[in-house]
Formats: structure tokens, C-alpha cells, sequence
């Protein structure tokens, strides 16, 4: 990260052993000790506006376009995002629950006997890819005021709640239902005023029904 310009770390969950024992990082020792420390991907990314979840190719759902290092860097370029670059851990990456927190999916090209790489070995090459500079063509730009992920979060959780009031949520269906629906949300790049615009009328309709039920 610190070869490349890259100096905001953020860890969830760490494994309380290994990340103690972490004490190596030559010139990048400011980068361990500013590194914040949060219990979920959701604090993680709250503040971002373009999150990009990685995963090998297999991993990735063909109706899904993937993204390439020098495609985001290309959009970045365009537009004024506060990034999240996200990675998994070593033995299993990014969980599909992960992945429906990112607006963006993206995978480093390899060949197809030998998709996955070492997890430092794809944090250097996505790094190096998205400061690299060479521009080819453009990826439609995102409004610059876009929402946040933490605001995308907040709409879905207003949903969810209008939703159950509705009795729309199945049984054992809701863990499904509230990544779909983050997916979308994600899809749709809603802008700032978009969201503080939904949640306000979903707040309206809750309002309202909690009413009619009482």
C-alpha cells in the first residue's frame, strides 16, 4: 500500500494473535499504527463512495461484469470517489455478502488453470494498476456528489423495516432479500440527494404504518 500512495488502512475482525504480533513493515510502520481496527465491513466503508470488492474470476456470477484493475483506474481518473479497495482474507476472500456491499467487482486477469492469487501479491498489483496512469478510454463517470456507503446502508436498513411492517419478508428469506436489494441500491449510483430524498420518504411511509398498527 505505502509503495504506491496508498496510506488509509482499515482491518476487520482481525485474527487477535497474528494482528499483535504484527511489528515488521519497513517505511510503513505509520501506515500499521494509524490502521484502524473495526468489527465489520459496513464501519469499514461507511465514509467511501466507490467500493470495490476483489475476487478471482470463477467467483464472479456471469451476469456480473467484471472490472479490471486499469478499468476502475480509468473511472477514478473521471470522477472524485473516496475509494475502498476490498480484500478478503488468505484462505477464502470476500464472502457473497461481502460482495453485495461493493458497487464495483473486480479481478485481476490470470490464466485459467491458476485464477487465485497470494493476498499481498494482489493488494501490490491492484495498487500499482490503479496509480499506473495509462488512459485508454472512459467509463461513464458516477455523479461526483454520489452517496456514501454508509447512506446506501441506512436507506436498505429503512427498507427492510418498512418491508417487515408490510409482512413482504419471508421466512428464513430475509438474509437473501437484504443482499439483492443492497446490490441494487449499489447498481443504481444513487447520488447524495437521491438517497437523503428516499430516506426521507421511507421514514414517511414507516412513520405511517406504525401508526395504522398500533
Amino acid at each position: 500500500m505505502k509503495n504506491f500512495g496508498f496510506n488509509e488502512l482499515a482491518v476487520v475482525t482481525p485474527h487477535p494473535p497474528v494482528w499483535d504480533e504484527v511489528v515488521s513493515a519497513v517505511n510503513a510502520e505509520d501506515l500499521l499504527t494509524n490502521a484502524r481496527v473495526v468489527g465489520t465491513l459496513v464501519e469499514a466503508i461507511a465514509d467511501c463512495t466507490l467500493v470495490v470488492g476483489t475476487a478471482e474470476s470463477t467467483r464472479i456470477e456471469q451476469k456480473q461484469r467484471v472490472y479490471k484493475p486499469d478499468d476502475l483506474s480509468r473511472e477514478l481518473r473521471d470522477t472524485d470517489h473516496r475509494l475502498a479497495l476490498v480484500f478478503g482474507q488468505e484462505k477464502h476472500g470476500l464472502t457473497n455478502d461481502d460482495l453485495s456491499h461493493c458497487h464495483r467487482v473486480m479481478s485481476i486477469p490470470t490464466v485459467s488453470d491458476c485464477p487465485s492469487m497470494n493476498l499481498g501479491q494482489a493488494v501490490a498489483v491492484s495498487c500499482y494498476e490503479l496509480t499506473r496512469g495509462e488512459t485508454e478510454q472512459s467509463i461513464t463517470p458516477r455523479p461526483v456528489e454520489a452517496a456514501t456507503a454508509g447512506a446506501v446502508e441506512t436507506s436498505l436498513q429503512l427498507s427492510l423495516d418498512v418491508l417487515r411492517l408490510l409482512d413482504f419478508i419471508m421466512p428464513g428469506n430475509e438474509a437473501d432479500l437484504t443482499r439483492r436489494l443492497r446490490s441494487s441500491l449499489l447498481r443504481y449510483n444513487l447520488s447524495e440527494y437521491d438517497v437523503g430524498m428516499f430516506c426521507s420518504i421511507l421514514r414517511r411511509i414507516k412513520n405511517g404504518l406504525s401508526k395504522a398498527t398500533r
